[in-house]
């Protein structure tokens, strides 16, 4: 996961950011769509760690995001 905090970069940058081989499988998604991150997070091809790390950096983007975050509170879960 990366955070551009910069306002302006995907104004000016979009059509330039190009992928590596290495990750050329690399989807591209706006904290803004709720609905595309929650298609994401419950993707079955997760493994237990990459859920993890997926759901701890979207907590910690949805604090720190501000306006720029339309994400649901992610909370632990205990039994």
């Amino acid at each position: 996961m990366i955070v551009i905090e910069d306002e302006e970069f995907w104004t000016r940058f979009d059509g330039e950011v190009r992928v590596n081989w290495e990750a050329s499988n690399l989807r591209q998604f706006s904290s803004l769509d709720a609905e595309q991150v929650e298609a994401l997070v419950n993707d079955v091809a997760w493994s237990n760690e990459g859920l993890f790390a997926l759901l701890q950096g979207l907590r910690r983007l949805r604090d720190i995001g501000g306006s720029r975050v339309n994400l649901p509170t992610i909370e632990w879960e205990t039994e």
